[in-house]
């Protein structure tokens, strides 16, 4: 796997903090980051002077094709540089990130310096295993490079799941109703007779002694019984049925466009800057 460092300069000390902390955030090891500022770099690697020449030879390689001279400047007015060593499948991702945070644009810094001294950088990518600073590109130092883009594509996957739908819940409960139905019953009375006796009856010596004779009167009360029988049965059944859903939806796939941009021409010897004329007023 191969791996490149990006470089990225800011000329405020919180837009580099701020792009620290969301590389920390997106999970790129703290090892992997480099902090360089006021002539010093704060990193895992050993330290080492940011302007020595041996420094940006790491960078850039030992014949840079950049013009250090325009980092050394950034650096020394208070710019602060931020390293961070990835594959090269993370090389869009970081620099996306870095990018967020405006880092200057080196060449336009560079140009700036060149005509008036002054400056501003962006995020450059180098050939792994050395650091780099600069603008949003890969440094030419390195002997062979290739470059991969992955282009993803969507397909369309249906699945089903259960949905709860209607309830239907049968409870039982005890429900009264009044009801009457009539009864015949009997009750008895004791009623007491007497009757003269007008024949001449004779009595005997048993009938002056002691005698009793009674007799219990009854009545019927109604006496209620009740009885319990199954009457009818409910039950819960369900039916299925079958019935076929369109599911429509759209799928995203990447897609590459190739443009070729044509390089710089260069020149030999000095140019004279074109200063604007005014045209006399008439």
């Amino acid at each position: 796997m191969t791996e490149q460092t990006i470089v990225a300069v800011y000329d405020g000390r919180t837009d580099a903090d701020a792009a620290v902390r969301d590389l920390a955030a997106a999970s790129v090891p703290s090892q992997a980051i480099g902090r360089h500022e006021n002539g010093t770099q704060t990193t895992t690697e050993t330290a080492a002077p940011v302007r020595e020449e041996g420094f940006w030879a790491r960078l850039f390689g030992s014949q840079p094709d950049h013009d250090t001279s325009a980092y050394d400047r950034s650096i020394e007015n208070g710019s602060s540089v931020v390293t961070v060593r990835v594959s090269s499948e993370q090389v869009d991702h970081v620099s996306s990130i870095l990018e967020t945070h405006h880092p200057i644009d080196i060449e336009e810094r560079s140009a700036q310096y060149t005509t008036s001294g002054t400056a501003t950088t962006s995020a450059v990518t180098a050939p792994a295993t050395t650091g780099t600073f600069g603008a949003a590109h890969t440094t030419a130092g390195t002997a062979s490079q290739s470059g991969a883009m992955q282009l993803a594509e969507e397909t369309l996957a249906v699945g089903k799941r259960a949905i709860g739908g209607a309830t239907t819940r049968v409870r039982r409960f005890v429900g009264e109703t009044p009801v009457q139905e009539q009864v015949s019953l009997r009750d008895e009375t004791v009623t007491l007779e007497r009757h003269p006796v007008t024949e001449g009856r004779s009595v005997g010596a048993a009938d002056f002694t002691d005698k009793l004779i009674e007799m219990t009167e009854t009545s019927e009360q109604a006496v209620v019984f009740k009885t319990a029988r199954v009457v009818e049965e409910v039950n819960l059944r369900k039916d299925v049925t079958d019935r076929v859903e369109t599911v429509k939806d759209t799928l995203r796939r990447d897609d590459v466009e190739i443009e070729k941009v044509p390089g710089e021409k260069t020149t030999t010897g000095a140019t004279t800057p074109v200063m604007p004329v005014s045209s006399p007023k008439i």
